[in-house]
């Protein structure tokens, strides 16, 4: 049987576009938004009955609260390239796990994301 997992949090973080010829090619903070689905048989669970702890967010989190997040890679930190990130990271952390990640690079007073990912619904 598959199960399905949602979690979501927040962080804070500075960044800027590289090559990008606008305002957002100086440096300015957001809070972030990371919505995560995981998918996974029921038959893969650990013997606490846990597919994928919740707790393995934070892990992500902590990378980049509140830091500019140029420095953690050296592609231009857009949704798109963080949502990339995220999802390569937890591939190669977690294969035999489906993902989709999404990313908002603002929630209020917009909304604005990218989402990618193993499966679309």
């Amino acid at each position: 049987m598959e199960l399905t997992l949602y979690t979501e949090d927040y962080f804070d973080a500075a960044h800027f576009l590289i090559g990008y010829n606008g305002k957002c090619s100086n440096l300015h903070g957001h809070t972030w938004k990371i919505s995560l689905w995981i998918r996974g048989d029921s038959k893969d669970k650990d013997q606490s009955g846990i597919l994928w702890d919740f707790g393995n967010l934070k892990k992500v989190i902590n990378l980049f609260d509140h830091k500019n997040l140029n420095e953690i890679s050296s592609e231009s930190p857009s949704v798109e390239n963080l949502s990339i990130f995220i999802y390569d990271n937890l591939k190669t952390e977690y294969p035999n796990l489906k993902f989709k990640v999404r990313v908002y690079e603002e929630i209020h007073p917009k909304i604005a994301y990218c989402e990618l990912g193993d499966f679309t619904h």
